[in-house]
């Protein structure tokens, strides 16, 4: 009988960010994680909704993907704090994790998605 000796550890792989001007070992790259991370918080404000109020999630912003996100209220500090976001990342050059296609929905809508704080969708 054989056996089998491995001389390498398999375990989460190393995360490397693609996007031009990620920034090497010399520094002075942007970081398009930090823009990254900027980006979801800011969409996380501009998409957060009260349930069963009206009026909101009817007006929308073009995410990092080229997707039409629906925002809690077009043209407020929120959504244009998101709008900047995405033109900061997407002018850094940052590759954005796109789920394929975007979403051919006319309206958004207030839900509860994942057990989240209501958030227009999509």
């Amino acid at each position: 009988m054989t056996s089998c000796a491995y001389d390498w550890e398999v375990g989460a792989p190393a995360t490397v960010d693609a996007g031009a001007g990620a920034g090497g070992a010399g520094g002075g790259g942007v970081d398009c994680a930090a823009l990254r991370d900027d980006l979801e918080a800011t969409r996380a404000l501009a998409k957060s909704c009260v349930l069963g109020a009206a009026g909101q999630c009817a007006e929308k912003v073009t995410d990092e993907c080229g997707c039409s996100s629906y925002v809690k209220t077009g043209g407020s500090a929120e959504a244009q704090g998101f709008a900047a976001a995405v033109e900061a990342f997407q002018a850094a050059g940052c590759m954005p994790s796109c789920a394929g296609s975007c979403s051919v929905l006319v309206s958004g809508m207030c839900l509860i998605v994942g057990g989240q704080a209501p958030s227009c969708t999509p």
